[in-house]
């Protein structure tokens, strides 16, 4: 993880714009005396890693003791109400996060209007939705659960907008820390609550307390102390309409990251059930752990980042690559790790029951794997006043992943259906590399090369190894794999690009509070 973290900070001559010369740091727009932009996101990055690294763990013990105590079909149930709140949420939200961190002044009485324009969306959807829960369950006979499950979440969506507003307005102006402590609390909040509930036999009910204990949590931290927006509504004609006309492009493509993110789940839900929608639902969780570690918090501080550096195209360039540079490099770490270990891990984990799960599971890392490094891509886009590329790829993505998912299923069930997945991020991450290009400059050979060479040698060495794990018991197998692909993967980038790694250290290390930096000195 510490490798990982280093190379976000990669030297900047793994760019490719030697003809530019390096940035010297500029003051923060807000004023003179601040520390750099680039100051601030270097710190926001090591609170949000650190953070992670906490939610991480948290989040992992909780994520094996519910898999371990739940049935496929009580997660499936959630999965298939989390379907519609999503959408919900996706329209009240309707882009306008992005359009507030875009835009770099609050004249206007921009944050009232903002507010208020997301309180009567948030009305109008969740309210809805509310109104359409009996006719919505009536859909499925075999979750008969399923209409009171999406009331109770609905109830906690309307948290969780309220903080979302806080949060946002936290990442515009770089606070990144406190945005890092209500992500810990929450976690830790969670990890209490969700395990107990479904120790006690509550089952999909300990998922809906997940959800509602961490959104509680969150906006403990998020309202209250000195740093805090105080919230108040206002109008502003001119903002409003600001605000919906840029949010709208982003909004149309967010609803296809809707659909894309969601179809799949809502179609086997509607023609495999509740117990096949639970395996593919886990499958799809614990593969995209690599996100949560480490893309998360990265794309968290680096959005903000590209907006505030939209107009200066070298330190732009360099944050981009640095960002994308760490999500591929940690990604093939979980990737390899995830994908070899998996016949090991779910029965010595999660149980015998989930395993069949495993086909789903390893396909599934490959979709995990792209996933964050497209989702840079996408915000480099956005953040940088292009949405409507990203709008474009999106619907070329949707026409290609609606009737693929619909024939997979038929044919090769949850298996067949992430195979599509995989298939539909591939093509999407190509298009959205392609767009970035003309807004930023940097070296696809140097961004991928050695990672992949990583990837595939340390895989084969492991595959050839077969023999050897069967001979011995799943628990040494499990860790004897684990220690080898880390081992082997590590150092190869080690060897390969240790020059930039000791570079980035100090670099991470300026960019620590003074009294942790006086730590290195005693």
């Amino acid at each position: 993880m510490l490798g990982c973290l280093l190379l976000l900070f990669v030297d900047k001559r793994m760019t490719d714009s030697p003809q530019q010369p390096a940035a010297e740091p500029a003051p923060d727009i807000a004023g003179h005396g601040e520390p750099s932009v680039a100051a601030r996101a270097m710190r926001g990055s090591v609170y949000s890693i650190a953070a992670s690294l906490i939610t991480w763990t948290s989040g992992a013990v909780r994520l094996v003791l519910l898999t371990r105590f739940l049935l496929p079909a009580d997660v499936g149930v959630f999965t298939q109400a989390m379907v519609f709140v999503v959408l919900a949420a996706r329209i009240y939200n309707f882009g306008l996060n992005v359009a507030v961190v875009h835009r770099q002044d609050e004249a206007g009485n921009l944050l009232p209007t903002y507010f208020s324009l997301r309180l009567i969306l948030m009305t109008i959807s969740l309210g809805g939705l509310a109104l359409l829960t009996p006719w919505i369950g009536s859909w499925y006979n075999d979750m008969p659960l399923l209409a009171a499950v999406m009331l109770a979440l609905i109830a906690a969506e309307v948290l969780n907008g309220l903080n979302d507003v806080q949060l946002v307005i936290m990442d515009r102006r770089l606070a990144f820390r406190r945005g890092a402590a209500a992500d810990v609390i929450s976690s830790l909040a969670m990890t209490l609550v969700a395990p107990l509930m479904a120790w006690q036999g509550l089952g999909v009910w300990a998922l809906v307390g997940e959800q509602a204990s961490g959104f509680i949590a969150r906006s403990l931290v998020v309202w209250t102390g000195g740093q805090h927006w105080r919230a108040q509504v206002g109008w502003q004609s001119d903002t409003a309409r600001w605000l919906i006309r840029y949010s709208g492009t982003v909004w149309f493509g967010g609803n296809l990251t809707y659909v894309l993110d969601r179809f799949d789940d809502f179609w086997i839900g509607q023609a495999l059930g509740a117990t096949q929608l639970g395996f593919y639902a886990r499958a799809y969780e614990f593969a995209r752990y690599s996100r949560r570690v480490v893309a998360n918090p990265i794309l968290g501080v680096f959005f903000p980042t590209y907006a505030r550096l939209q107009q200066d195209r070298a330190r732009l360039s360099r944050a981009f690559f640095r960002a994308t540079s760490l999500m591929i490099r940690s990604g093939g770490l979980f990737s390899l790790v995830f994908v070899l270990t998996a016949p090991e891990f779910i029965p010595l984990i999660l149980g015998k029951q989930w395993l069949p799960m495993l086909t789903a599971f390893q396909l599934m890392i490959v979709y995990t794997f792209l996933d964050p490094i497209a989702l840079s891509a996408i915000h480099l886009l956005t953040a940088t006043g292009h949405p409507q590329q990203v709008l474009r790829i999106r619907a070329i993505q949707t026409a290609f992943f609606i009737p693929a998912v619909i024939i997979a299923s038929q044919h090769w069930g949850i298996e067949g259906v992430a195979i599509v997945a995989d298939l539909m991020m591939l093509l999407g991450t190509l298009f959205l590399f392609g767009a970035t290009r003309y807004i930023v400059d940097y070296s696809q050979t140097r961004l991928w090369l050695w990672p992949l060479v990583a990837v595939i040698g340390v895989g084969a060495v492991t595959l050839a190894l077969t023999p050897l794990w069967r001979s011995l018991s799943p628990w040494a197998a499990w860790l004897g794999k684990g220690l080898l692909i880390t081992g082997m993967y590590v150092g190869i980038l080690w060897l390969t690009e240790r020059k930039q790694i000791r570079s980035a250290w100090q670099m991470v290390w300026g960019a620590l509070p003074p009294r942790l930096q006086q730590l290195r000195s005693r």
